[in-house]
């Protein structure tokens, strides 16, 4: 009798012990991915409009309203910020206002860790499209 109590108590506790570890989430880290846009970026930017190069820095910051945007500050060198969202290494800017400047919309790749590109449009004023690319190099 003895030995099937015994027997009864392992099947038991192995039954337990399985279920706990069926209903147990596991642990799975979270990565932000506007982490590997977030720092100050060296631009050299080439515009249609100005017909060359210009060089500015902008920093990019996580937007503390929406988790899916960051921030560029002194976009396009205008000191003023524009929004984008990220997908992956992709980053896209929708249409809208860079402040009392103009409007802009454009999109970019995180090349590599220390690397981005981005195409944009900026209208300034009453002035036609300015096509602009631009090369981000991490400070």
């Amino acid at each position: 009798m003895k030995k099937i109590h015994y027997l009864l108590f392992i099947v038991a506790s192995i039954a337990i012990s399985s279920c706990a570890s069926d209903n147990q989430d596991p642990v799975s880290p979270s990565t932000d991915l506007r982490d590997n846009f977030v720092a100050y970026w060296n631009v050299i930017e080439n515009s249609t409009t100005i017909g060359g190069q210009t060089t500015f820095v902008v920093n990019v910051t996580k937007s503390t309203t929406n988790s899916n945007e960051i921030i560029l500050n002194n976009f396009s060198g205008l000191s003023q910020s524009a929004r984008a969202s990220v997908s992956n290494n992709n980053i896209t800017i929708p249409y809208q206002q860079i402040g009392t400047v103009g409007f802009t919309q454009g999109s970019g790749t995180l090349t590599n860790a220390n690397t981005m590109s981005l195409t944009y449009t900026n209208t300034i004023g009453a002035t036609a499209a300015d096509n602009c690319t631009a090369v981000f190099t991490k400070q």
